[in-house]
């Protein structure tokens, strides 16, 4: 926002700010009126999506200076004369322009590129469209408001309303959008902002996931604090949330305290948030202190298998702002803890990627071929679904994979301290967890976005302190992991441990060496660039695409039943009223079933012979 004499100039990014926050568009309002509190500066994670997307945008624009007669408007003139500067190169016809400055009315802003295209206008037989780089790799609904909004601003100069509208997203490749099927949504929310700023609407600090990067994020949190916020309950949803104040539940100490049901919340889910809150108010008063859950089969405790020897503890470290050679992000290091050493393998490169993978199978292989009764622990899904990524990437090592999944040889403590535990602390991050069993960090980096911030650093300087400083924070990560480890063993129910997965037959060393086999014999043979790997993958496709089915399964066996409910690909809390009825379906209408025994049904849908149907003898 920018004040002009009496009137606010808005511009995309307000829009797209007021849309996922409307309490940081007034806290903006505030401190353009000479008020308010006082923003914190950017994080370092702000600074590096900066940076990375600056790049992103440097990059598209170098490639389209060597094909083609681009305008550049300078952005450091006075707006009203880049808008004219603009409006000049549109006439004259450029074949791109870049940083075109718009302006109409209360809106203005300086869109990343405007493209000519062979459509008629006012300008002469041709006209312009927007394109705008994001370093995402999927286009979402605020990039749509962005594309409208420039795109109704470039209308009146060309004397046409654009068609379309692209981003040129983060991977490389191109999305378009045909702009009459987002206008009115786009026009809408414009709108609705310019109404707030003309008289704002009460609001209040709500998280989002804009959160992280907020320059009110500092903010927020002291009145969250200060108000004892629901907010701080962890694991609390937005929709929790407005059920318990619905009824008349406003803080954490009201929740602690709460006796009767809370409509429209499911008591088990009424019963874990009101423990949650029990514990972090109470922690003021008794420290870091926990609770065990509720048993359940198959979840918490019953996935911590017995401590054995061989037993190693994991932790990867990944950079999603890595780009180079075609391939998006990089696993630039992969630690292992095995009780007494830290063996580090860093990548700094795809194909030293790959060698870190193979390195890291084969440690894996020898480890848990020498202690059959050892796992590999790690915190959190990440590590599995890296290396399942990994795996398929560089076609190595998948079939080994799946069969140590099958033996359950991965062990996520975070699963089983989230069915087994209630913790006092303010999220169940394995870096809160360490004040349950006394665990101390020491070192620069102290977190996973900080990790990728001195990797990047370290990208641009080679400073090798820098390695050494992101070594010792995943050493700790490891450690801790094994800290955790021993202490949810000391305070597990008394019990019988969970019995081993049977041993998977060895089917993997045939099937990856098959794979590895003909891989040599592709690129052994006189092929064009490229193609040796395009058939390897073609060979490998049906049994890569049957794998994410699988592994959707096997991660649900984990989750609990909230968790379940909440996953758009599963269902969860389902009951049982009745029998099952003709549960074997099949989509052709007019194919009587000749074992269905119910007359009333025909045409039963059932798919294969019965003799029992369920459905027998009861009228439709």
């Amino acid at each position: 926002m920018l004040k002009e004499d009496d009137r606010i100039r808005l511009s995309a990014s307000d829009l797209m700010r007021f849309m996922s926050c409307a309490h940081a568009s007034r806290l903006d309002l505030e401190r353009l009126q000479g008020g308010g509190p006082e923003p914190a500066p950017d994080s370092e994670d702000a600074e590096l999506l900066q940076r990375h997307g600056d790049a992103h945008e440097a990059a598209h624009l170098d490639a389209l200076r060597a094909s083609g007669d681009v305008t550049e408007i300078e952005t450091d003139q006075p707006f009203p004369e880049a808008v004219e500067a603009t409006r000049a190169a549109l006439r004259a016809g450029s074949a791109l322009v870049f940083q075109g400055a718009l302006d109409g009315g209360a809106w203005g802003g300086w869109s990343d590129f405007l493209e000519r295209v062979d459509l008629p206008s006012n300008l002469g037989p041709w006209s312009y469209e927007v394109a705008d780089t994001k370093l995402k790799r999927k286009p979402s609904p605020s990039h749509l408001l962005q594309l409208v909004l420039y795109s109704d601003l470039l209308a009146p100069l060309q004397g046409r309303t654009p068609r379309s509208a692209h981003v040129l997203l983060g991977d490389g490749s191109r999305a378009g959008f045909r702009l009459p099927e987002y206008a009115n949504y786009a026009q809408q929310a414009r709108d609705r902002l310019e109404r707030f700023v003309a008289d704002p609407w009460p609001t209040r600090p709500i998280p989002c996931a804009t959160c992280d990067l907020c320059r009110w994020r500092d903010h927020c949190a002291e009145v969250w604090e200060r108000e004892d916020s629901l907010f701080l309950v962890a694991g609390i949803s937005r929709s929790q949330v407005a059920k318990l104040e619905a009824a008349g539940i406003t803080s954490m100490a009201d929740l602690a305290e709460r006796k009767e049901r809370v409509p429209r919340l499911a008591n088990p889910t009424l019963d874990r948030l009101r423990l949650q809150a029990r514990l972090q108010t109470d922690r003021a008063a008794k420290g870091p202190h926990h609770v065990l859950r509720e048993t359940a089969e198959g979840k918490g405790f019953d996935l911590l298998p017995r401590p054995a020897k061989g037993d190693l503890f994991y932790d990867i470290e990944g950079d999603p702002f890595y780009a180079d050679a075609g391939v998006e992000g990089l696993e630039y290091l992969h630690g292992v803890w095995d009780g007494a050493d830290f063996i580090p393998f860093w990548a700094h490169d795809p194909a030293a990627e790959k060698e870190a993978l193979i390195d890291l199978s084969e440690l894996f292989d020898a480890r848990l071929s020498a202690h059959p009764d050892a796992h590999v622990y790690h915190y959190a899904p990440y590590e599995i679904t890296a290396l399942r990524r990994l795996c398929t990437r560089h076609g190595v090592g998948e079939a080994r994979l799946d069969r140590w999944l099958r033996e359950r040889r991965f062990c996520d403590l975070y699963a089983v301290v989230r069915g087994g535990v209630a913790a006092s602390e303010k999220s169940y991050s394995i870096k809160d967890m360490e004040h349950l069993y006394g665990f101390e960090r020491t070192g620069k980096v102290k977190t996973a976005a900080g990790s990728v911030v001195a990797y990047e650093a370290w990208r641009e300087r080679e400073d090798p302190e820098i390695l050494e400083e992101i070594e010792e924070y995943n050493r700790l990560d490891c450690v801790s992991t094994e800290a955790l480890r021993d202490w949810l063993a000391e305070i597990r129910p008394d019990g019988a441990w969970p019995t081993p997965a049977p041993p998977q037959e060895k089917r993997h060393e045939e099937a990856d060496a098959e794979a590895e086999a003909l891989r040599a014999r592709l690129e052994a043979a006189d092929l064009p660039e490229g193609r040796a790997a395009l058939l390897f993958d073609l060979s490998q496709f049906h049994r890569r695409e049957a794998k994410p089915a699988a592994w959707a399964v096997f991660d649900a066996a984990t989750r609990t039943s909230e968790e379940l409910c909440d996953d758009m690909d599963s269902l969860g809390g389902l009951r049982a009223t009745g029998p099952v009825e003709c549960g074997i379906l099949t989509r052709r209408r007019n194919h009587p079933s000749t074992s269905c025994q119910n007359p009333y049904l025909r045409p039963c849908f059932c798919l294969r012979a019965s003799t029992n149907c369920a459905c027998a003898g009861k009228p439709p």
